[in-house]
């Protein structure tokens, strides 16, 4: 089963854990971590890191996905330099610009899909999930 790691500013990361629980209860392999203000964007990295390497082993060996905010934020920005310094060793994915559909999505389909299948999948369900409210309902 693959794992999920969810690295966002804030408690953003957090709080999509508690509302994806909310619909479809707990989710094992999901970890979350948040980046606040003061903190060191360095020790976010080893944190990173650190879980990265947990969760993989937890999975045995099918994999992280690393899901975070905001393309070229800071969280994001930890996750590719850890996945840029464990390189090789583990296998793991990241996207970025998460949001509630995309964690439900992935919480239900980490147990059946492989990694990359998973992200294409989380990637997709991203650009779908995006919708003008209006239009949909011809108001």
């Amino acid at each position: 089963m693959v794992a999920v790691l969810l690295v966002t500013h804030g408690d953003l990361a957090q709080a999509l854990l508690s509302s994806a629980a909310l619909i479809m209860g707990e989710a094992a392999l999901i970890e979350s971590h948040g980046l606040y203000h003061g903190d060191s964007v360095d020790n976010l990295k080893d944190t990173i890191k650190e879980a990265i390497i947990r969760l993989s082993e937890c999975s045995q060996g099918d994999g992280v996905l690393i899901l975070t905010d905001l393309f070229g934020g800071s969280p994001s920005n930890a996750a590719a330099r850890a996945m840029h310094e464990l390189q090789d060793s583990v296998h793991c994915e990241c996207i970025t610009g998460v949001n509630l559909p995309i964690l439900l999505e992935v919480a239900t389909s980490k147990t059946f899909m492989k990694l990359e299948e998973l992200k294409q999948h989380a990637l997709e369900v991203g650009g779908n999930s995006i919708l003008d409210l209006r239009n949909q309902f011809q108001l």
